[in-house]
């Protein structure tokens, strides 16, 4: 997709949805977006993108059983999963407790934050490509 990191965003509030795609894609990022844990499993299957924001609240699927199956399918297991929680939830376990995520970040989203993150991510893909 025009040469540009692609990034799959599954997020279940659609203003947010709207809001990453518009952010991201000013970074110059291209997104693929969806609000369902169904439909991020299967767009992850079939673009393999290079990062997945995941929202750990869906309303179809668990964040931890969309994690699971892309963990587990070898055409999605090194994609890197950045869960996102809501900060008010961030107490009941904390980010590194989440199994399966590579990394985590709270919303409301903090875009320098996000972009730290999404970028630390898709630097360490283009190194392992480049070694």
């Amino acid at each position: 997709m025009n040469g540009q990191p692609l990034i799959l965003v599954v997020e279940k509030n659609l203003h947010d949805l709207e809001l990453l795609n518009s952010h991201l894609g000013i970074l110059n990022f291209s997104c693929i977006c969806t609000k369902q844990g169904v439909r991020a499993v299967i767009l992850a299957q079939n673009y393999q993108p290079d990062l997945i924001l995941l929202d750990m609240i869906l309303s179809d699927l668990s964040a931890n059983q969309v994690i699971n199956y892309l963990k587990h399918n070898p055409k999605t297991a090194a994609i890197p999963i950045i869960a996102v929680k809501p900060l008010i939830r961030l107490h009941e376990y904390p980010c590194k407790m989440i199994v399966g995520s590579d990394d985590c970040i709270t919303k409301p989203y903090n875009f320098n934050q996000l972009e730290v993150v999404i970028c630390r991510h898709l630097n360490q893909i283009s190194f392992l490509h480049s070694t």
